[in-house]
């Protein structure tokens, strides 16, 4: 068996087991006891609030990795929980009660940061000692809707760029589209290990010719509470169009690939590109802020058959069907980089294929003088948000923050809550089909986008400068830990 179907028929196990728990989010279970010589009646399931909720922060992406030089920046991780508008906007009833947030760093786990207020924001720099992950963590009425970014940035040399992380709940399988070919340009894979016990972690790569038979067979261990961080070169040598997946076992770990780029003497960005949604036939990609070069990169990782797919441009008018996106093919176990003749503008894609494929698009911006240096970002494909998303934006002051929101068929409204300190506003949103809208978030330090239906990605678009030269980042928004499946276990006397 494959390791894709091996990967399948260990997540539907993981459904069906986890019961009380989903992903890094926990609600407490209950036992219930029939009297004696009683017929038990079958449990009720229910969704229940989350009580304890954690989210993995890679940390300082650029060390630690052997073979490559260390390159440091200024990290800053913060989280915060969502107030009680917040979730009663996404249909939710707010928890009482008290509750903790904390950042923790380190394999020590150690606490960096601490905070009790809902909706209060707990920020802490990740450095020196700290070189592996962040865990952003909450229990108590502070778990429901937690979300937690982390801001990397260095200036003023060739290493420049901005990167904007948001953290994630670990999970078991993990793809990744990123990175591509050139003697500058190195790609990090970072593998976070948020639990007590050690995950043995094996990467799948594919690139532009199928399969990448260097990778096969490659497998770390990430000790507890602690991360690895893995050379793409030393997987693929040389691929220009690498997508890597990672499938975890004994464990559920956080996967980030870290793209770094220097052509020549010119910088040319660099960015994290976080998990995309898993392969199917419709994908949808938001947050596109574009000004020059874009691209979208798709993978096929089917066996057998070659995938034939059609890429619509969703405008802030509607959809958008250019001839020569109407039919691309990628061949079975490869992928393919799609360019994307695109004018200055918001947009989103809606992917469409025969066979399941997984998409991430890309990004630049570039300097007008003649050393045309730059910053770019990743952008995956992400599944419609669910109840609630959000993200902190923390250590962006002078930086132009911009909200794209991008629907699908069936589109829909949302509500999104801009926090700034203790100001806050609201703003209804009606996202038309296969279309993208737009909000500008100001000052913003906070967003949150909530829902009660439709099908709606979000991402938040950062543009920055340094000494003349772009710093550009995207943060894509993922439903936030609120609910999970509370499983009541019945003993049954006789």
């Amino acid at each position: 068996m494959s390791r894709v179907g091996r990967a399948a028929r260990v997540g539907a196990l993981v459904v069906v087991a986890a019961g009380i728990a989903v992903g890094a989010a926990k609600v407490p279970g209950t036992v219930e006891l029939a009297p004696a010589k009683g017929q038990a009646g079958l449990p009720q399931v229910s969704n229940v609030l989350v009580g304890e909720a954690a989210l993995v922060c890679p940390g300082q992406q650029r060390l630690g990795a052997t073979g490559l030089r260390n390159v440091s920046g200024d990290v800053r991780v913060a989280a915060s929980p969502a107030s009680a508008p917040t979730l009663r906007a996404a249909g939710v009833t707010p928890p009482s009660g008290a509750g903790q947030v904390d950042l923790e760093g380190g394999t020590s786990g150690a606490v960096l940061a601490t905070g009790a207020t809902i909706d209060g924001l707990v920020g802490a720099a990740a450095t020196g000692p700290v070189v592996g992950p962040v865990i952003a963590r909450a229990t108590g009425a502070l778990a429901p809707g937690l979300v937690a970014t982390q801001v990397w940035r260095r200036t003023g040399d060739d290493d420049r760029g901005l990167v904007v992380t948001p953290c994630g709940l670990p999970a078991a399988d993990a793809w990744l589209l990123g990175g591509g070919a050139g003697a500058s340009r190195t790609e990090r894979l970072v593998v976070s290990n948020p639990g007590a016990n050690a995950v043995t972690v094996a990467f799948d790569v594919f690139g532009r010719s199928g399969p990448v038979a260097t990778a096969e067979g490659r497998s770390v261990s990430v000790p507890p509470r602690d991360r690895v961080v893995v050379s793409l070169d030393a997987l693929a040598p040389d691929e220009v169009a690498p997508a890597v997946h990672v499938l975890a076992t004994g464990g559920v770990v956080s996967a980030v690939l870290s793209d770094q780029w220097i052509e020549g003497a010119t910088p040319r960005g660099i960015d994290d590109s976080v998990p995309a949604a898993p392969p199917a036939t419709t994908q949808v990609v938001a947050g596109l802020d574009v000004t020059s070069t874009t691209s979208l990169r798709l993978v096929n990782p089917g066996t057998t058959g070659e995938a034939l797919v059609q890429v619509t441009v969703l405008t802030q008018q509607g959809p958008s069907q250019p001839a020569e996106l109407r039919a691309v093919r990628v061949p079975p176990g490869a992928t393919t980089d799609v360019p994307l003749a695109l004018a200055p503008g918001a947009y989103g894609l809606r992917i469409s294929s025969d066979r399941p494929v997984a998409a991430a698009a890309w990004t630049e911006r570039r300097a007008a003088a003649a050393d045309r240096m730059g910053d770019f970002a990743w952008l995956p494909a992400t599944p419609p948000v669910r109840d609630l998303a959000g993200a902190v934006l923390p250590s962006l002051d002078g930086a132009t923050k911009r909200l794209l929101l991008s629907a699908g068929a069936q589109g829909g409204q949302v509500e999104v809550q801009i926090a700034t300190g203790t100001e806050r506003r609201t703003q209804p949103v009606a996202v038309k089909p296969d279309s993208t809208a737009v909000v500008d978030l100001g000052r913003a330090d906070r967003v949150w986008v909530a829902t009660r239906g439709g099908d709606v990605r979000a991402a938040v678009s950062v543009v920055a400068a340094d000494a003349g030269v772009p710093q550009v980042a995207a943060v894509p928004l993922v439903s936030a830990p609120v609910t999970a499946v509370s499983v009541p276990v019945r003993q049954v006397g006789s």
